[in-house]
C-alpha cells in the first residue's frame, strides 16, 4: 500500500471511530433518559397513603434529583457528541490538506453530514428541554 491511500486509510478508520463513538453516545443518553423518566414517571405516581414519613422524604428528594440527574447527563453526554463532531471537523480538514484527497470522498458532502448530525445533536436538547420544563414547572 502506497502512503497516500495510507493515510486514507487512516483518516477513514479514525473518522469511522468517532463515528462510533458518536452513535454509543447517542446510545447512552437514549438509554439513560428513558431510565430516568420511567423512574420519575413511577415517582409520580407512587402512592402516598402506603408510605412512611421517611419515605415521603425520599419520595420528595427524588422528585428533585431525578430532573437534576436528567439534566447533567444531557449535559455531559451532549458535550462528548461535540467533541465527535469536532473530532471528525478535524480530521476532515487533515484530509483536505493531503494531496488527491477530498474531504467529501471520506464523510460526505456538507448538507448530508449535517442531515446525518442532526439526531445525535437535537436529540440531547429535546431531553434537556423536557427536563427543563419538568423542573421548572
Amino acid at each position: 500500500m502506497d502512503p497516500e491511500n495510507k493515510q486514507f486509510e487512516t483518516l477513514r478508520h479514525r473518522i469511522e471511530h468517532e463515528d462510533n463513538l458518536m452513535n454509543q453516545r447517542l446510545s447512552w443518553i437514549l438509554s439513560s433518559q428513558s431510565f430516568l423518566l420511567t423512574a420519575y414517571t413511577i415517582l409520580l405516581n407512587a402512592p402516598t397513603m402506603l408510605r412512611s414519613e421517611m419515605h415521603g422524604k425520599h419520595q420528595q428528594l427524588l422528585l428533585w434529583l431525578i430532573p437534576l440527574s436528567g439534566v447533567v447527563t444531557v449535559a455531559l453526554i451532549w458535550l462528548a457528541i461535540f467533541a465527535a463532531i469536532l473530532a471528525m471537523r478535524d480530521l476532515r480538514a487533515c484530509a483536505a490538506g493531503q494531496v488527491g484527497l477530498i474531504s467529501e470522498h471520506i464523510q460526505g458532502s456538507r448538507s448530508t453530514r449535517w442531515m446525518g448530525l442532526s439526531a445525535p445533536v437535537l436529540i440531547p436538547g429535546v431531553f434537556l428541554f423536557t427536563w427543563l420544563l419538568i423542573a421548572f414547572s
